[in-house]
């Protein structure tokens, strides 16, 4: 049964991405963006994900947000449907200014502050923004632990990625003269 219902879930993720092509529109940059940001800390090891990228992210992940506030208020939903799509981006939107104003701040440690706002983070939150957002995915408890699952998943590939592009990483600090 467990298993019959996390597939279930996916097959919703799954349908949900392709049920509105124009939602595309949203996700192309998100995934693009995501992806470069992943390889990119993974290629330049000594750079971290400082303030300035914590508060990019902050204020992408806030816009990403009031694209789908545009659209849950532009559709016609049922009230308990709409209500609930207005907590979850409403939510999200108050993360995204918590980002911003800590990145203004500095009130948390950056190490904190790249772990809540790091591209896994922030580019998997805003794509469930978008779906969810959007109306094309129904969240339940099924669609939540698979995007866990999924986060889980997504940021291991990527730790993988990185830890291979570590040897790129050291061929550049020989070259800038440093001692490995």
């Amino acid at each position: 049964m467990f298993l019959n219902e996390i597939y279930q879930g996916l097959k919703l993720i799954g349908n949900s991405l392709i049920a509105e092509p124009n939602v595309w529109w949203f996700l192309t940059p998100v995934f693009i963006l995501w992806i470069v940001m992943e390889v990119y800390f993974g290629q330049y090891k000594g750079e971290k994900i400082g303030w300035n990228s914590i508060l990019a992210n902050g204020i992408s992940f806030a816009w990403i947000n009031i694209a789908s506030f545009r659209v849950l208020f532009l559709e016609n939903s049922s009230a308990i449907n709409f209500q609930l799509r207005l907590l979850i981006l409403s939510i999200f939107l108050l993360y995204s200014i918590f980002i911003i104003y800590t990145a203004f701040t500095h009130k948390l440690r950056e190490r904190i502050g790249a772990l809540l706002a790091g591209p896994t983070t922030i580019y998997s939150l805003s794509t469930i923004s978008v779906l969810w957002g959007q109306g094309l995915l129904a969240i339940n408890i099924w669609v939540l632990i698979n995007f866990v699952i999924l986060y889980l998943i997504i940021y291991s590939i990527f730790l993988l990625i990185k830890k291979k592009l570590g040897v790129m990483g050291e061929v550049e600090a020989i070259n800038r003269g440093e001692d490995l």
